[in-house]
């Protein structure tokens, strides 16, 4: 073994490698020792534990989380089905629910100060014939100075349910205002 390192060393080409893989490991082993090896001291190279992750947590995600998420309410008869109040620059109230047997649906907004209120609305309407099932959607977006109230579509008539969703939504930044929406069945 000893002969064929030797026959090795004296071909000047492997000689040469050789004593660049001793320097590369001699450099490299200094090199380690003399930073310490840590990336944690080193600002450039930190990386996010989960101790981190855990506290830099956003104080609105987490009691979101905590938060209880009620029922949509249901009713079987005309009348206000649900309503939905926000306070803020830009404030979003949203209101929902689900009417057996609807007749129609209506939404009423009133915003102070009073201003332009931009009113997203969604129905999805279900109705059972036999084994067949029919659901239908629709939805519409429009603009109304409260105090208002706009009767909405049925997509489907003489559905056995109808879920409603509407949200109104402040449109002008006049400092804290406040926006009220319902769903009112009937």
């Amino acid at each position: 073994m000893k002969d064929k390192s030797l026959e090795l060393l004296s071909n000047p080409l492997y000689a040469m490698v050789a004593i660049v893989v001793v320097v590369a490991l001699v450099g490299g082993t200094a090199l380690l020792l003399l930073t310490g090896g840590d990336a944690d001291k080193d600002d450039t190279a930190k990386t996010t534990t989960e101790e981190d992750k855990k506290k830099k947590k956003d104080p609105g995600i987490e009691a979101a989380k905590k938060r209880k998420v009620k029922p949509a309410p249901v009713i079987n008869s005309a009348g206000t089905l649900d309503v939905a109040r926000s306070v803020g620059r830009l404030a979003i109230a949203q209101a929902r629910g689900r009417i057996k047997k609807p007749i129609g649906v209506s939404v009423r907004v009133s915003a102070a100060p009073k201003q332009t209120v931009t009113v997203d609305w969604n129905l999805s309407c279900y109705k059972a014939v036999g084994k067949v099932s029919t659901t239908r959607v629709d939805h519409g977006r429009y603009r109304t100075r409260p105090p208002a109230t706009k009767s909405l579509p049925l997509p489907l008539q003489g559905a056995d349910e109808c879920t409603a969703t509407v949200g109104a939504q402040l449109t002008r930044n006049l400092g804290e205002g406040r926006v009220k929406v319902a769903v009112v069945a009937g």
